[in-house]
């Protein structure tokens, strides 16, 4: 079977190189990193300190350099005496070299106090102008001497007395004038680590301590007013929370700071998304940051320092460097990916939100393999099979595609007991007594002891969920069990900053397996290192001479203890290589699959072959988001990552043995996490769930004071003119066969139809459409009000009522450029054209035939057949669109701009003349004519990238003001990532002659952050303009721009972290009202309306995946989402949805690329039953897809 990634990359994608890569290659990738080696592109930290220190959950705050003094408070002192109050006055303290502060006591003359007090036994109670950093922590003050034979001090805020003190610069002394720019704390006890560089159990200096610190380049007030702050967060923390609200508010400015564009290696390279907030994770390591993507490189930016001015350096890959990628798991949030590269090293990357992570990998080369999918999985096994890879290698794959990885210690690869010889002087691989039984799990390879879990399995039967095994084969702690030699910082943080008992300790090879088989609360199996053919064994051997130990035997715990059969760690290794890919071992591997990664790894099968364990090995996404509260989600994600995770299961059927050839069918056919299901937290992901509409009357109910705090942030995107308010499309007559609900008394079957959203045009209202943004996107992470959504009667009744409602009929399925399409527009008529525009900077303008012939109308089209979770599934012809030979789009124009163009807009001279107006990267805004083929005009209009464009046009009757000047004919807005919103006066004329004001006609600073896009519209009987701006952080803004050319802003909705970026923005018009419906990706979707200069919300949904495009016809919204599908929402009384929603998924191609923006537009009468409305999606791999949509006639 050949995948395509093992194709040359295609020219679509945006970056990556054009080599391919086989399974072995990425089978390679995922060998054991090499000790010593980074498995991350982390960046180098400046010295010592490491968050490995630190208290599990414990975050690092800021840091400043700083020289340190200490001293030790006078024995008959008590920091914490139980009568002192914390307010006490600081305790007086005789100073390292000599200066007392005021008052303080003389040094006491007693010998044994000075014994115990000196400066050999207290070293850190003893600093004397030590130069370091200063490292304020969440929990706790950390000194980090620039010296490395000096120890790392360590000072709890739980150990001190009351917070840091700042001297003010009039204080005096008797030596003369105090340091102004100093703090001063006092410890009762402080921990040391990292005495001379070397690591080892942390000590606790149980002396009360006083410590002086002197800050050389900064003032120490921040310092003093964050440790305030700490202290009072401490104060209320909930022991068991994953940390607090205030905290959160605390940490906001680092953690949500903007990428720096001083960090881009090349000033003209423009980033492919905005700031997406994600995690880079090493082993029991947390790196907050952002995450930007662009043609060239990769960059991730580290969150450092709270305070303003912080300088943040980024990380930087590049892509061509990527061998292969994989989707992983972060705790039970299935939201991560890991990247293989070149080196041998790997990055670990945790984003917000799942369709965050999809994201990115669509961004990333096409030309390399993707673990977690299907294909490869089926290609892997295959190459196994035909002996192309080894046993090692595949087991590699198979962890790598269950979503196992060297960087997440509660999910590392596991690998099986083999050989089950470790006292013989001779290994004999040729006899089956030397090698484990694979087809039985570790707790079941002693039958005495099985029978003892058996009989505690009964005894559970009435207390509901019994479990075989306590412990789990694999976890963070069995991990670092066999690597305490090789990673012996993150055994501290584990043990919190201790070593292990020393007879619990890896020491023995023998003695482990041993007690593998016989102790009740061991059934761990191996790791890979104990089979890597590069033979590290660095895991093996004490060569940082660490201190662990003695036993009760009285021997030390130094190297481990070989068996008799092996002359050397290395050839210890070598040997358990060849007896993993020995004959004997390989007929039965197969079967140990299926315990683990198979269909014996769950359920009936897993109970029957004695492999079931405790519940919370198998809790996943979908357990987690069911839990209610924050508390309850760490918890069981604190529980399930310190037990041990059941890998995901790939198999449905028993695996084959090397030996056979079977389809692919044992094969789980949904494996890859490529659909979700109720995954994220809040979202109810791949679920339809109308989540609030108003009662039927509510567009007639008195106008009431909006709650702008419970509404869903908006973004924008479109207008409809104000002359045609009262106009009805023939949409409805064609769709329902009959008048709107709304407007039963009006004949509209000879009416033209409102025009699609940003036609900007009075004569072609019907024909030209507005093509929605593709934007970069920041999400923010956070709960989502969610009200009650419908039975699931009501569910059952949408469904079959959707069920026979609409069919769709393909006419072309094309990819026209090489990345993203940005913006879409069908134009009807008697030549129907489509102009497109995508991020490989080209604008195209495509001819299109409509016309079907019989043959072709039976063959593409396809009605209802089936339902897809809780939505109305619509089936569709796959491959090929049509039948024809001959395609229905033909290249009529193009034009190509250096940067890449991010929307579009169209708009008509009058006189058959079309205007395409694009903004793009390069911050212009340029008119290009389409029967002219060539740009009519342009304006450079922001400072940075434009990234949402939007047109209306000039209502009739309308004077001149400071709004309509005398000869303009449009009025035109545009966004950009510089966070402003300008407007301008345009005129177009006959012969596609178009005029630009060099100045805008206003200036919209209000956005607080990049905007995503923008939307505009007439406000009827008024002459002024309503303005909206969707922005990155979620925030979102809607301004009134009358004609006199005042402002106002009628609503700003702060950020909200959750609320996902406002996507798309579509404005409407019924029966005289504006409506606006918007889109977000968290796939929530949500409508307005604008009545008596205030917003009000009328209805709210969520489609379960990231919204990108919509599309909107009198009761007709299309919703384009991320992962390839197209939804369509019913509505009622032009904004009230209704549950009947349906689903086209893949519409552009198998691969199911997100779609991008969408268009729809009627063609024809409705009246003599010849109209039919043609739609038109863009996707992110380049590709369109024009389809006919109709309601069916059963």
């Amino acid at each position: 079977m050949t995948v395509s990634w093992f194709n040359a990359g295609s020219p679509g994608n945006p970056v990556g190189s054009g080599k391919s890569y086989s399974v072995k290659d990425a089978a390679q990738a995922l060998y054991p990193p090499k000790q010593g080696v980074s498995t991350s592109s982390a960046p180098r930290d400046r010295g010592r300190f490491s968050t490995l220190i630190l208290e599990h959950g414990e975050q690092h705050i800021q840091d400043w350099a700083v020289i340190a003094y200490s001293s030790p408070l006078s024995s008959n002192s008590s920091v914490f005496s139980a009568s002192s109050p914390r307010n006490k006055k600081p305790h007086q303290t005789t100073w390292a070299q000599g200066k007392s502060l005021p008052n303080s006591p003389r040094k006491s003359k007693s010998k044994s106090k000075k014994k115990k007090y000196d400066k050999e036994s207290y070293p850190s109670a003893h600093m004397t102008k030590i130069e370091g950093r200063l490292h304020l922590c969440s929990k706790s003050m950390v000194f980090e001497p620039t010296d490395p034979s000096r120890s790392i001090v360590r000072s709890p805020f739980a150990k001190m007395d009351s917070p840091p003190k700042e001297y003010p610069s009039n204080l005096k002394t008797s030596t003369g004038d105090f340091d102004p720019m100093c703090i001063e704390y006092v410890a009762s006890k402080h921990f040391i680590m990292k005495t001379n560089n070397s690591i080892g159990p942390s000590e606790s200096v149980n002396c009360a301590t006083s410590f002086r610190i002197t800050f050389l380049h900064s003032s120490p007030t921040p310092c003093v007013k964050l440790c305030h702050q700490l202290f009072a967060i401490l104060e209320n923390y909930k022991p068991g929370h994953a940390t607090s609200p205030e905290l959160e508010e605390l940490l906001k400015p680092m953690l949500y700071r903007p990428f720096d564009p001083n960090n881009l290696f090349d000033v003209r390279e423009r980033p492919l998304t905005s700031n997406l907030r994600c995690s880079l994770l090493t082993p029991l390591q947390q790196q907050r940051g952002c995450l930007v993507i662009t043609r060239e490189r990769i960059y991730f930016q580290p969150a450092s320092g709270v305070l303003e001015g912080e300088t943040n350096y980024a990380m930087t890959w590049h892509p061509h460097d990527i061998v292969a990628f994989a989707r992983r798991y972060d705790g039970l949030k299935d939201s991560a990916i890991e990247i293989y590269w070149k080196d041998g090293t790997s990055t670990l990357l945790a984003l917000e939100r799942t369709h965050e992570r999809e994201q990115v990998l669509r961004l990333l080369p096409d030309n390399v393999p993707c673990h977690t999918d299907r294909d490869f999985l089926v290609q892997a096994s295959q190459d196994w099979q035909k002996k192309i890879i080894s046993n090692f290698e595949y087991l590699l794959l198979v962890n790598s595609a269950a979503g196992r990885s060297f960087q997440d210690l509660s999910r590392y690869p596991v690998f099986p007991w083999v050989i089950a010889d470790y006292k013989s002087k001779k290994l004999d691989l040729t006899k089956k007594s030397t090698f484990r039984d694979l087809t039985k799990p570790v707790g079941a390879l002693n039958e005495e002891r099985l029978q003892y879990f058996q009989q505690r399995y009964d005894s559970m039967q009435d207390m509901g969920d019994p479990f075989l095994y306590g412990t789990h084969y694999s976890a963070a702690g069995y991990v670092l069990y066999y690597l305490i030699r090789s990673m012996p910082e993150q055994m501290l943080c584990l043990q919190n900053g201790k070593f292990d008992s020393p007879d619990r300790m890896f020491h023995s090879i023998d003695q482990c397996f041993s007690c593998v088989l016989s102790n009740h609360a061991d059934v761990k199996e191996l790791i890979p290192e104990f089979y890597n053919p590069r033979n590290d064994y660095d895991f093996l051997i004490n060569a940082r001479g660490l201190q662990l130990g003695a036993t009760q035997n009285g021997d030390r715990v130094n190297d481990v203890t070989l068996p008799p059969w092996a002359k050397s760690p290395r050839d210890f290794l070598r040997k358990n290589s060849r007896a993993l890919e020995s004959d004997i071992c390989t007929r039965m591997l197969p079967r140990w699959i299926d315990l683990i990664f198979g269909s014996l790894s769950r359920g009936e099968a897993a109970i029957e072959v004695a492999n079931v364990f405790h519940r919370s090995s198998y809790m996943g996404p979908a357990d987690l988001a069911a839990l209610a509260t924050a508390e309850e989600r760490f918890q069981a994600e604190l529980q399930a990552t310190e037990f041990g995770i059941v890998p995901d299961q790939l198999f449905i059927g028993p695996h084959p043995l090397k030996h056979e050839t079977v389809d692919d069918s044992f094969i789980k056919p949904d494996i890859g996490r490529t659909s979700f299901s109720g995954t994220e937290l809040g979202k109810g992901e791949g679920a339809w769930e109308l989540l609030e509409t108003p009662p039927a009357n509510f567009l007639d109910q008195p106008e009431q004071e909006t709650d702008f705090d419970s509404m869903v942030p908006t973004s924008t995107s479109s207008d409809f003119e104000s002359e045609a308010r009262d106009q009805h499309h023939p949409f409805n007559e064609l769709f329902a066969g009959g008048p709107s609900p709304s407007h039963t008394g009006r004949n509209r079957s000879d009416r033209p139809g409102i025009p699609l959203s940003g036609t900007g045009d009075l004569s072609d209202r019907t024909g030209v459409g507005f093509g929605g943004e593709v934007q970069p996107a920041l999400s923010h992470a956070s709960s989502y009000s969610v009200p009650t959504s419908p039975t699931e009667a009501d569910h059952a009744n949408a469904r079959a009522a959707a069920a026979t409602e609409w069919d769709i009929k393909f006419i072309e399925k094309s990819r026209i450029h090489a990345d993203s399409i940005s913006g879409c527009a069908f134009v009807s008529g008697k030549a129907p054209i489509l102009a497109t525009t995508s991020l490989d900077g080209g604008l195209k303008i495509h001819n299109v035939t409509l016309g079907l012939n019989e043959t072709e109308d039976a063959s593409i089209s396809q009605g209802i057949t089936s339902t897809l979770s809780r939505f109305s599934y619509i089936t569709m012809a796959r491959g090929q669109a049509n039948s024809s030979s001959q395609t229905k789009l033909t290249e009529f124009r193009s034009h190509t701009s250096r940067d890449a163009l991010a929307c579009l807009v169209l708009a008509s001279d009058g006189h058959g003349g079309k205007i395409a107006f694009a903004g793009g990267h390069d911050d212009v805004v340029f008119a290009y004519g389409i029967t002219s083929g060539c740009a009519v005009a342009s304006v450079y209009s922001h400072r940075d990238a434009v990234t949402g464009l939007d047109l209306t046009i000039r209502p009739p009757l309308v004077a001149e003001s400071k709004l309509w000047r005398e000869q303009s004919t449009h009025i035109m807005v545009s966004g950009s990532w510089d966070a402003t919103v300008k407007v301008w006066s345009v005129t177009v004329a006959n012969g596609e002659t178009v005029s630009i004001d060099r100045e805008p006609l206003a200036e919209l600073f209000d956005a607080d952050s990049s905007i995503v896009c923008v939307a505009a519209a007439n406000i009827p009987n008024d002459g002024g303009v309503v303005i909206g701006a969707g922005c990155a952080d979620g925030s979102f803004c809607v301004w009134n721009l009358h004609s006199d050319g005042v402002k106002v802003v009628i609503h700003k909705e702060q950020a909200k972290r959750g609320s996902g970026p406002c996507a798309v923005v579509k404005w409407s018009t019924m029966g005289g009202r504006l409506h606006l419906f918007t889109g977000f990706a968290t796939g929530k979707v949500a409508s307005f309306t604008l009545s008596g200069g205030a917003i009000r919300k009328v209805s709210a949904a969520s489609v379960g995946v990231a919204v990108q495009c919509l599309a909107y016809s009198e009761n007709i919204l299309l919703v384009g989402c991320s992962d390839g599908g197209l939804r369509l929402i019913p509505t009622r009384d032009g904004a009230q949805f209704t549950t009947d929603l349906s689903l086209w998924p893949a519409v552009n191609n198998k691969s199911s690329p997100g779609l991008s923006t969408v268009d729809m537009s009627f063609v024809g009468n409705a009246a003599d039953g010849s109209g039919k409305c043609v739609c038109c999606t863009g996707a992110e791999d380049g590709s369109v897809a024009l389809f006919e949509l109709k309601r069916a006639i059963r």
